[in-house]
């Protein structure tokens, strides 16, 4: 089962970080609603502190593994993503066995995500529109501009609004949404071993990431 993370969460997840972790500058939004702009407003937010971070050549890698990890922290809804991803099985989980499974699955994110700093390449990001959804939240559709004029990666951020601001719930790559991908993952595995092997599995699996100051 240790290739449950490798062949499908690991690879789900490095296609949507290469967005994640590589904002730039963004052009103004196109919408009206005062929130929409508040959630584009946001999503730029986060643009400027990933491109200042990237841009700081003074500090050492894992410095910016630390900082970017406090970046991702702050902007997505880890914990709502974590319950939803494991669906009916967090209603079987002990309240032990969801505190050890938030924590775990939340480090092993912010690891995905802050140890593929390394790959950045140009890549530019363009808000295209947002759209109201209602409950569901906000969409930021954006393209991913590869340098050299190679071809765009269309990427929406689905956003919610909670007491703490604006926090990302989603990020759908060319139309394929990460909570999906994850669910259906975590799903095959939970099915198998259940909710011990997976916070087994995210164990081990956060053992093999090299250690990172912060």
């Amino acid at each position: 089962m240790v290739l449950f993370f490798e062949r499908g969460d690991v690879r789900a997840f490095s296609r949507i970080s290469v967005i994640a972790a590589f904002f730039l500058v963004l052009p103004a939004p196109f919408a009206d609603a005062a929130e929409n702009v508040e959630a584009a407003a946001f999503i730029q937010d986060l643009a400027n502190k990933a491109a200042e971070m990237l841009g700081d050549t003074s500090i050492t890698l894992e410095d910016r593994e630390a900082r970017f990890r406090k970046l991702l922290n702050n902007g997505f809804a880890i914990k709502t993503i974590g319950k939803f991803v494991v669906g009916r099985y967090w209603r079987k989980m002990s309240p032990a066995q969801q505190d050890e499974y938030q924590k775990l699955f939340g480090e092993w994110m912010l690891k995905i995500y802050s140890s593929r700093l390394g790959g950045y390449s140009g890549q530019t990001l363009k808000i295209v529109k947002t759209i109201d959804s209602g409950k569901k939240g906000i969409y930021v559709r954006t393209l991913i501009e590869q340098p050299g004029g190679g071809k765009a990666i269309r990427a929406d951020f689905s956003v919610r609004k909670s007491r703490n601001g604006f926090k990302i719930v989603d990020i759908g790559v060319e139309g394929i949404s990460m909570l999906m991908t994850q669910k259906s993952e975590f799903a095959a595995l939970l099915r198998k071993r259940g909710v011990v092997g997976l916070i087994e599995m995210l164990r081990a699996r956060n053992s093999k990431f090299p250690a990172m100051s912060g």
